[in-house]
């Protein structure tokens, strides 16, 4: 029988799962670093919802526009000099009950909805293209604001960043700034999704959230959105899931350093599966498997991408080395997830239709 997680996922029985909900507080987020010492801020079983909260770290980019009561306490309440060592706002970690190592935990992305209607894109100093004589030193924040059907974004306004970009979740007013009008007559289709979501890695101490892992993190893949279903590697017992750095949009490669960042509430459904492993953080949509795969340099991540793209055909496909690697050689896509991380992303995107039924 071929590899099916949504039928396996199915045979848990919608009357024993329990509903949660995740506030974004200062006591249930954690800034920068993914760590498994870290108390759970929730815990749940296997097959539970839960509505979380996840709050931007740009949210100081425009504070009139980004920032609500509950923001601006989160913000307040965490020192700059604890906001490290990676700049993201995380909501968790969530425990979940009889998650081990050597476990897959299922999480379905059921919807997304932005906090607020704005978000923030940074041409930012790891940017691709920040060392070109054409963009030195040139750091730009540009605002978009998203429609209310949550299809198209349009840019609100840009400046220039005074100074360097080098305080996480920095408070810039708009009397601090020169706002200017930008990107005239254009529109960003929106792509809402989470951009860092992982487990706790299994190396103990704080992990900076800057480069995605085989336990997920930062892998900035504008597919994780609403409707589709993401695997990761259970590093730890429990599991520890945390989730935030989300994006009203995002292109592959997120080229100038960042998506739009945005605060976004999501709502997921959790689960422990012990019917299966995989080395790498896997992404399922209707139509396509997604394997992950990260590497500083680019062409090894791209090696690695396809010795385990061949390897999740082996195993769940039953095909042959032989099989599978000619089989990705004319029906598979090689996607640059990003360049921007330390760790570059790549993923292949392999057709789920190309198998035929059983």
């Amino acid at each position: 029988m071929r590899f099916s997680p949504l039928k396996s996922s199915l045979s848990h029985k919608m009357k024993e799962a329990k509903v949660h909900y995740l506030e974004a507080t200062k006591d249930t987020v954690h800034w920068g670093k993914f760590d498994n010492s870290l108390t759970p801020a929730l815990k749940i079983k296997s097959g539970d919802f839960v509505y979380a909260e996840t709050v931007t770290h740009h949210a100081g980019d425009a504070p009139d526009k980004m920032m609500d009561d509950g923001i601006q306490a989160i913000y307040a309440a965490i020192p700059e000099e604890d906001r490290k060592p990676g700049p993201h706002l995380l909501t968790g970690p969530i425990y979940v009950e009889d998650a081990a190592p050597g476990d897959m935990l299922e999480v379905q992305i059921l919807d997304l909805e932005p906090r607020l209607p704005y978000g923030s894109n940074l041409s930012a100093p790891w940017g691709f293209l920040f060392e070109e004589e054409e963009f030195h030193n040139k750091e730009r924040v540009t605002v978009y604001k998203i429609d209310d059907k949550g299809q198209w974004l349009t840019p609100h306004f840009a400046y220039d960043y005074p100074g360097p970009y080098d305080v996480n979740g920095k408070i810039l007013h708009k009397n601090d700034v020169e706002r200017m009008e930008t990107l005239k007559g254009m529109q960003v289709p929106a792509r809402i999704h989470m951009g860092t979501m992982g487990v706790a890695p299994a190396e103990d101490g704080p992990v900076s959230t800057i480069p995605p892992s085989n336990f997920g993190g930062n892998i900035d893949n504008w597919r994780i959105g609403a409707d589709t279903t993401m695997y990761y590697p259970v590093q730890n017992q429990g599991a520890l899931l945390s989730l935030g750095d989300a994006h009203l949009a995002q292109g592959d490669s997120e080229l100038n350093g960042t998506g739009v960042e945005a605060s976004v509430n999501c709502l997921l459904r959790i689960k422990v599966r012990k019917d299966f492993s995989f080395p790498l953080p896997i992404l399922e949509t209707n139509e396509e498997w997604m394997i992950h795969a990260f590497d500083p340099d680019l062409d090894e991540a791209a090696r690695i991408a396809s010795f385990k793209a061949i390897q999740f055909l082996c195993e769940f496909y039953y095909l042959s080395k032989e099989e599978a690697y000619s089989f990705l050689a004319v029906a598979a896509d090689f996607h640059i997830t990003q360049v921007v991380n330390e760790n570059k992303g790549i993923h292949v995107t392999i057709p789920k239709e190309a198998f035929l039924p059983d």
